[in-house]
C-alpha cells in the first residue's frame, strides 16, 4: 500500500495478487479516519509498485474534484 497526503485528504493506493503473477491496483480517499471514496478495480499491472502508483494516480485525481478539506471536515464531523 501506498500512502500520501494530497491537499488536505490522505490518497491510498492498493496492489492485491491477482493469481496470475500480477497485481490488480485499487484506490481510495479518506479524510482524517473517514473514507470519502474507494475505486473499483482499476486494471492488472505486472508490478505492485505500479498498481499502488496508479491507485494514487486515481485519488489525486478524484482528490482535485473535491470540495476543499475543511469544508469537508465541516460537512462530515459536524454530524456527530
Amino acid at each position: 500500500m501506498s500512502i500520501e497526503a494530497y491537499r488536505g485528504y490522505i490518497a491510498e493506493g492498493f496492489a492485491s495478487p491477482n493469481g496470475d503473477g500480477g497485481f490488480e491496483a485499487q484506490g481510495r480517499v479518506r479524510l482524517r479516519e473517514r473514507i470519502v471514496q474507494e475505486s473499483e478495480s482499476l486494471g492488472h499491472y505486472e508490478n505492485s509498485e505500479t498498481a499502488q502508483y496508479r491507485g494514487l494516480l486515481w485519488a489525486r485525481k478524484l482528490i482535485e474534484t473535491l470540495p476543499s478539506s475543511s469544508l469537508m471536515q465541516d460537512a462530515m464531523f459536524s454530524k456527530r
